[in-house]
């Protein structure tokens, strides 16, 4: 199974994706298939956490799995998500990587709801069935 966290805004669906737990890293066809809002979870954006407790970092898709550079609310989202996952331990080490303000606006963000959902290895498969159609298809 994999865990995902999706963050609800006034504006936007923002989906975050562990990628250090993950085996597989997906790739634009399983982003725009878990983004679906018929056939996945839905989101209009995909946020990847790709680093580490020292050194976090992140992709960002639309919701058609193109990467994208990240806006001030991705960092918001991820802050947020870092710190409520306990990946970063405290306020200070977030302030060291995303500036000193970013504990503080990424909790100041109004409305901001979460949900916790865990997608089946059947639908991880689909996935990753979806990224190799799409590699095969480029070729």
């Amino acid at each position: 199974m994999m865990m995902i966290k999706n963050y609800t805004t006034a504006e936007k669906e923002y989906m975050v994706l562990n990628g250090s737990t993950m085996r597989v890293m997906p790739g634009a066809a399983a982003i725009r298939l878990l983004a679906d809002r018929h056939q996945g979870v839905g989101a209009d954006r995909v946020l990847v956490f790709t680093g580490t407790h020292e050194e976090p970092s992140f992709l960002v898709y639309e919701a058609d799995g193109t990467q994208v550079d990240a806006e001030a609310m991705d960092y918001k989202i991820l802050v947020r998500y870092l710190a409520e996952e306990g990946i970063a331990a405290n306020p200070a080490e977030l302030a060291k990587v995303f500036g000193d303000q970013a504990f503080v606006e990424a909790f100041s963000t109004p409305s901001v709801t979460r949900l916790e959902f865990h997608v089946t290895d059947a639908f991880v498969a689909r996935m990753k069935d979806a990224d190799a159609k799409a590699e095969r298809m480029a070729c």
